[in-house]
């Protein structure tokens, strides 16, 4: 599909638009007027009627012609938030009238963590992988009841042809670590699994001069204007250290259901036959 390499093109540095239309307007990419860094997470092809499993960016401009084409077109039954209430009442809360649609709010941080931007940007953006593992470590655990009540709708219903959305706010980090377990628990190789992580870098081009409006204030304080811009990013390198961190820590996706979400044997094994057609 796409060279690792390009996707680790700077936050403050513009991609080649020819690329970046080509690449948007192909799978795993969809179109949905109004959302951006909307896409499938590449979970093995199977013969049922598994509903799709998208990931996003913030949905709170959506048009009403991008509602119909995610639930109608789509075929998505919930969205799953995983901002802070914060965040939500600052930049905006999910659409609530689209049709056939469950708005879950869940978030996946402290609202200390969405409130003190520049702390947590200093904390993870300033040190590498290291940051970032540290960061997504905190998902982890502060998303617990997130992540649950993710993974029991893919026991449950997305089986049933039911899809779903999975968002955060540019659809990188907490929407990513979602991502990560989900292709770990059904055994997708590790490229994959950063690929999917690193095409934010194009997915979320369009939205990169409003990202950058955004967090203008951080990104030109000398304190952390380049933590920022590594807090910005998605480098492959990033994700391959947080898979590390997960299989150590937490026995991989599989531990982590079990472990920390309470997950049984038994459903474990019934949400891996669910997205990959195949028996745990």
């Amino acid at each position: 599909m796409t060279d690792l390499a390009i996707l680790e093109t700077s936050v403050v540095d513009s991609m080649d638009p020819a690329f970046v239309k080509k690449t948007l307007s192909e799978l795993p990419f969809y179109q949905v007027q109004g959302m951006l860094n909307v896409r499938a997470i590449p979970l093995p092809p199977t013969s049922g009627k598994r509903g799709l499993v998208l990931r996003s960016a913030e949905t709170n401009h959506i048009t009403p012609l991008g509602k119909t084409q995610l639930s109608q077109q789509l075929g998505v039954t919930k969205i799953f938030d995983l901002r802070s209430d914060k965040e939500r009442a600052k930049f905006g809360p999910d659409p609530l009238d689209i049709p056939d649609v469950e708005i879950v709010c869940v978030p996946a941080i402290s609202e200390s963590q969405s409130d003190d931007v520049k702390a947590t940007f200093a904390r993870y953006g300033g040190r590498g992988d290291e940051g970032f593992v540290d960061f997504y470590r905190e998902v982890l655990e502060n998303g617990v009841s997130a992540f649950k009540t993710v993974f029991e709708f893919l026991r449950d219903e997305v089986a049933e042809g039911k899809g779903c959305l999975i968002h955060c706010a540019g659809g990188k980090d907490r929407t990513g670590v979602a991502a990560m377990l989900i292709l770990d628990l059904v055994g997708v190789p590790d490229e994959e699994i950063v690929k999917d992580y690193a095409l934010t870098r194009v997915g979320g081009e369009p939205m990169r001069e409003m990202m950058t409006k955004r967090y203008a204030h951080l990104l030109l304080d000398p304190e952390v204007g380049e933590a920022t811009i590594n807090a910005l990013g998605c480098k492959p390198s990033s994700m391959r250290a947080t898979l590390k961190m997960l299989r150590e820590e937490y026995g991989g996706a599989a531990g982590y259901l079990k472990d920390r979400l309470g997950f049984s044997a038994e459903d474990v094994a019934k949400i891996i036959e669910n997205l990959s057609a195949k028996e745990a």
